[in-house]
């Protein structure tokens, strides 16, 4: 059987990415490219309903309830003899920060600058180094610039500070827990060269007013003084409102889908691409001949020739689909990028309430059968044909943004409160079947549990809390309003709450 295999087509309107088959699937949905989220054209959905990724989709979830509080508050932080030692005595390691980024296959260099802004970490010099003092043998080792150790110590009492609720603003959490404590991001936003990764061209919405004040607000939480008060986010908020209207007022809104709309505009104001590019183009029946391995290469490398930024390189991964024709076996393969993946729950039968992370994934990944109304456009058969589709993980990002379909609306508007038994450490995808892509090369990617989004009460009234381990002290405490607690048994944080789980690679 004759098989064509072709990649997304990233276009400079970001359209839907070219492809033999338009169809909806019925069992969970992945959030592709924003881009295409903006544009309304993807509808790829894996649950018991379809929704259309469209910004203008209106998750409604009120949010007056409360949840009970876990453990006691935090008056004080306790730290070992090692992380005293660590704030007393900073490390003399390099100043140069690299991360490794597997959604990218490269290192990449964050900051080369000795210098830290804002109140959370202070400069070694008030002012630059004389011609005198620069040719000084000993001006080096008087002054020694801070080292990415020697901030990472100074930043562990900080992070602890509660949020004022504005009024129906809970929702905000998911910032918290997926941007606060993401330890790369939150290094690069302290690091000294912010200005100068700015996209101020007309392809920018906001010219960086919305990551200016991100970071000001980054730095508030994290400043060591005060380390246990609370901060309005009223500045920040009204920054979200100017580049995604939706978000003006205090009316209910849906923490994943702030969360989508703040990472693209945190992307947007670092975009390293300032001008429109020349599309990468390739004769089509060279793309035919090409492996699977060549065309997921080609269609990242076109996704990066529009968006390619910081908040990219530790977010985006990049997802497989193929659609085989029932009738003729045709198949249609595209590569798309992902900023985070919904995964249905499993339905549980009465003899087990609960099911697993792991159970989840692959649901969302196993093959399905679209028939009547969801039948595809074959491009060999030339009309519409009963197919299969499939999903697999080509690119694994360096955080995993797992949200857990709870909510539902094919019998009104409901919530599934399925116990989903997740990993704290070791989330193994090499160990599940068909997850990743058969074209998949590089380390096996493991994964550690670093922030919790819980929602509680139903889908027309709850509230929203967070759950994250300190990226310092690796201590972990439950945020919930202004309050502050430290977990003393982590395991506690698996509930029939959790909404949203975010993963960083090991």
């Amino acid at each position: 059987m004759k098989s064509s295999v072709r990649p997304s087509r990233t276009s400079a309107t970001r359209q839907e990415p070219t492809s033999s088959y338009r169809s909806t699937t019925t069992r969970g949905n992945v959030n592709l490219l924003t881009s295409q989220i903006q544009s309304g054209s993807m509808n790829i959905t894996r649950g018991t309903h379809t929704t259309k990724a469209s910004p203008e989709r209106i998750i409604s979830n009120p949010i007056n309830g409360r949840i009970s509080k876990f453990d006691r508050p935090v008056t004080t932080t306790t730290l070992s003899a090692a992380q005293q030692n660590a704030i007393r005595r900073p490390s003399t390691d390099s100043v140069t920060m690299r991360t490794r980024l597997s959604s990218h296959d490269r290192t990449t260099t964050l900051c080369r600058t000795p210098h830290v802004i804002g109140a959370v970490i202070e400069s070694s010099n008030d002012h630059p180094p004389t011609k005198a003092e620069a040719q000084s043998p000993t001006s080096a080792s008087a002054n020694p610039p801070p080292t990415i150790s020697s901030i990472e110590s100074k930043l562990m009492l900080g992070g602890l500070k509660g949020l004022a609720n504005l009024g129906n603003t809970v929702h905000m959490y998911e910032w918290r827990t997926s941007n606060s404590n993401t330890k790369p991001l939150l290094l690069f936003c302290l690091m000294d060269n912010l200005e100068s990764s700015l996209n101020l061209s007309s392809t920018s919405v906001m010219k960086g007013g919305l990551m200016r004040e991100f970071v000001s607000f980054i730095k508030r939480m994290w400043s060591s003084a005060e380390s246990h008060s609370i901060i309005s986010p009223s500045q920040f908020k009204n920054q979200i409102a100017r580049f995604a209207p939706r978000f003006t007022g205090y009316s209910e809104q849906d923490s994943q889908e702030f969360l989508r709309y703040l990472l693209q505009g945190l992307h947007e104001d670092v975009n390293r691409v300032q001008k429109k590019p020349t599309p990468i183009k390739i004769d089509e029946k060279a793309e035919e001949q090409m492996n699977e391995k060549d065309l997921a290469k080609l269609s990242w490398d076109r996704y990066l020739s529009f968006d390619n930024s910081t908040i990219v390189d530790i977010f985006v991964g990049q997802l497989k689909s193929t659609l085989e024709c029932s009738h003729c076996g045709y198949q249609s393969i595209t590569f798309d990028p992902f900023w985070d993946l919904s995964v249905p729950l499993p339905r549980v039968s009465k003899n087990k309430s609960s099911s697993t992370l792991q159970d989840c994934i692959q649901l969302f990944m196993s093959r399905e059968e679209l028939d009547g109304n969801e039948k595809a456009m074959c491009a060999k058969c030339k009309q519409k044909r009963r197919c299969t589709k499939k999903f697999s993980i080509q690119k694994c990002p360096e955080i995993l943004v797992l949200h857990l379909k709870r909510f539902s609306q094919s019998r009104g508007r409901t919530k599934l409160n399925t116990m989903v038994d997740f990993p704290i450490t070791n989330l193994r995808l090499n160990d599940l079947t068909d997850v990743l892509s058969e074209s998949y090369e590089g380390p096996d990617p493991i994964y550690s549990l670093f922030g919790v989004s819980n929602h509680s009460g139903t889908p027309y009234t709850g509230h929203y809390t967070a759950a994250c381990k300190h990226p310092f002290q690796l201590k972990w405490h439950e945020f919930n309003d202004s309050s502050v607690y430290q977990l003393s048994q982590p395991s506690r944080i698996i509930s029939p709450d959790a909404y949203v789980l975010f993963y960083e690679r090991v």
